[in-house]
């Protein structure tokens, strides 16, 4: 990005610095304001109160009961219980001093600071326990609200959203408790501060005692270097500790068969003790510890100096006023001096987390503005008042099409006409825009100029949902859902989720019957489980024991072949079938992973199952499909290159017949 450029869309300015073999780019904040908090402030407030109103909706009760718990733990009982030990050391130093201490007085100040320790032990052990389960809560409500977000999202959006990828459920919590500690702090911060002003001042020391505490977490949060605080890019540009690490990444498991079989161990071993020998004494440590160690040593040791300011306050007293303070008052000051430091230290720390926490969360709320929806028109389909028992006629007109971010058209002013109930096979070279036309087609994607027609209409003036219900796709990109094989086949036919009749039907017309069979919960066996099975300690990997036994177990995966997949979700369309809708079916190299038998079985079906629909493939191998065509598209550069049967292909002995020649000559 040149200077020029920054300028024109107003980024903030950028610098670089080497940190040892990272190359570190950070934003420069701009100098300091006392507008700054305020902007700051008005900016994450909206954020922050409907987080507040979203956790609060999640659980009222847990909300209020946290909050309080939080507010008492932090902002309440250190000042309480400070003022009850301050008691007890009054009651003791006076009976010291008149050699007659008033032991009932004593015992019931001890006993009200014990009851106030228990309490906040009691207060502290609930509080963890509500926090797990509002944390639970608002967790549950944050994956509801990124579920209906991400899955309204079309294939363009997700096309142009790529960072809303990362976004997770887990940002929201965090923020909160940050913010609920942000308040208690200003609460134990007000409350420390009116005791000191109530208590200590009396002895002539509030306030320059106030003063001296607050001088080091100031000096910390102007003179703070902490990356974590800065927008900031790190890249490793040392070619030498690249090389390292990309050695290093050899020893995963997913590159152990090539290394074998290549016999490059020694190879590898050599090269990682040659980068390990160029590297030399470079720095390694993170950025972010070295980008804190850029403090002069002067700023180090005022900093330090600046912590014991109260303690030279208690020698200074002691030394030209030793009658100006009681062992009791130096012991309040010096516990009182400690929860000042760390109180204020601790909301200094919260207030610079807080801008980027916020904007973590603001990012969730921005989501569901970010949601790009394929347009749906009000027309039904089909037609009212007209039949469909043949199927779904399509009418392409030059039409182009490029995808989000590509700079080149994958469709090139296409037009096709298909009838209704045709049975189209779309062939041509990788990249010629085949699977294209059926994204096009299924309204994964919508042209950039250009028309597609159903029945006279345009296709983007009918309602979505009901093309969506009279289309069934079977491609190569097609996965296992995370549920039951029951489930990954009945969802072809939702309403019949639980027609086992039906599944076993479309089973069997995938072919997938043995794939079924070779689990022991059959149709409940699930294939990709989305949650973690892990271990911890040193007690696996050490001999066979009970543990061992149950891990092994545990993390044993069900997994199937890429042809057996194939088969489950065949069988998924073939369910789809089931509904009775479906006027047009698509199906684009479904077969990749199916043995020779396999494959024809799965043609012969879907051509029996062919009535009322029609029928678009998409396919490199001829064989099983094109001499069964009504109609062949040859695609060549996004263009249409060649159409007609197989026979007149043939006989013009163009693109389509090299192709169909080359192919056949494999079998001779």
């Amino acid at each position: 990005m040149t200077k020029n450029d920054s300028k024109e869309k107003d980024y903030p300015p950028i610098k670089a610095q080497q940190l040892g073999v990272y190359r570190v780019i950070t934003e420069v904040s701009p100098p300091f304001s006392l507008s700054t908090p305020w902007k700051q402030a008005k900016t994450a407030l909206p954020t922050l109160l409907r987080l507040f109103k979203d956790v609060y909706t999640a659980s009222p009760w847990l909300f209020v009961l946290f909050a309080l718990g939080h507010v008492w733990s932090t902002g309440i009982e250190p000042v309480l219980s400070l003022h009850l030990s301050s008691r007890v050391l009054n009651l003791i130093e006076a009976g010291l001093r008149t050699g007659n201490p008033d032991k009932s007085v004593i015992f019931q100040a001890v006993i009200l600071r014990l009851i106030c320790t228990a309490f906040t032990a009691v207060v502290n052990r609930e509080r963890h326990r509500l926090e797990s389960k509002l944390n639970g809560k608002v967790n549950l409500k944050f994956q509801g609200f990124i579920l209906r977000a991400k899955l309204a999202t079309d294939l363009t959006g997700v096309a142009n959203n790529q960072s809303t990828a990362h976004l997770t459920e887990n940002r929201a919590w965090p923020t909160f408790q940050l913010s609920i500690e942000a308040l208690s702090m200003i609460v134990a911060a007000v409350n420390q501060l009116t005791y000191i002003s109530l208590t200590i001042l009396s002895t002539e020391h509030g306030f320059i005692f106030v003063a001296l505490c607050l001088v080091k977490p100031l000096l910390d949060s102007l003179s703070s270097h902490n990356l974590f605080d800065k927008p900031h890019v790190v890249e490793a540009t040392n070619p030498h500790y690249v090389r390292r690490s990309s050695l290093l990444e050899l020893r995963k498991m997913q590159y152990r068969q090539d290394i074998i079989t290549g016999d490059i161990v020694q190879h590898i071993l050599r090269e990682f003790r040659r980068a390990v020998s160029l590297l030399g004494d470079a720095d390694m440590s993170e950025p972010c510890q070295q980008y804190g160690r850029r403090d002069g040593t002067l700023s180090q040791i005022f900093s330090r100096l600046a912590r014991d300011l109260p303690m030279l306050y208690y020698a200074i007293n002691a030394i030209f006023r030793p009658k100006g303070l009681t062992l009791t008052a130096m012991a309040t000051l010096h516990q009182s001096e400690s929860m000042l430091y760390w109180t204020f230290d601790d909301l200094l720390w919260n207030t610079r987390t807080m801008q980027e926490r916020v904007s973590r969360v603001r990012e969730l709320y921005e989501l569901q503005h970010n949601v790009h929806r394929t347009k749906s028109g009000d027309l039904p389909y089909p037609p009212l008042g007209r039949p469909h028992e043949e199927g779904m006629p399509l009418e392409l007109q030059n039409l182009t099409f490029s995808y989000p971010g590509a700079t080149n058209n994958a469709l090139n002013n296409l037009s096709l006409s298909i009838k209704a109930g045709q049975v189209l096979v779309i062939v041509g070279e990788n990249g010629s825009g085949k699977s294209t036309i059926v994204k096009l087609l299924t309204r994964l994607y919508d042209a950039t100029s250009g028309s597609i027609t159903i029945d006279g209409a345009d296709i983007q003036d009918y309602r979505l949902a009901d093309l969506r219900h009279a289309t069934a796709s079977l491609t190569q990109d097609h996965h296992i859902f995370p549920l039951s094989l029951r489930d990954n086949i009945g969802l072809g036919n939702p309403a019949q989720v639980e027609n086992m009749e039906m599944i076993q039907a479309a089973t069997r017309q995938g072919g997938a019957e043995d794939v079924v069979r070779k689990f022991s919960d059959g149709y409940e066996a699930v294939l990709e489980h989305p949650w973690g099975v892990y271990s911890r300690g040193n007690t696996l990997g050490k001999g066979k024991t009970a543990l061992t036994e149950i891990w092994e177990r545990v993390s044993k995966k069900a997994d199937v072949s890429g042809g057996e997949r194939q088969r489950l979700v065949a069988s998924r369309t073939f369910m789809r079938f089931t509904s009775g809708a479906v006027k047009l079916v698509c199906v684009d190299e479904p077969s990749s992973n199916l043995d020779p038998e396999a494959e024809w079985q799965l043609f012969q079906n879907l051509r029996k199952a062919r009535a009322g629909k029609t029928m678009i493939f998409v396919t490199h191998r001829f064989a099983h499909l094109t001499k069964h065509a009504d109609v062949i598209v040859c695609m060549k550069e996004g263009s249409i290159s060649e159409m007609g049967t197989h026979e007149e292909l043939m006989e013009r002995d163009g693109e389509y017949c090299q192709m169909f020649k080359i192919q056949a000559t494999a079998f001779e």
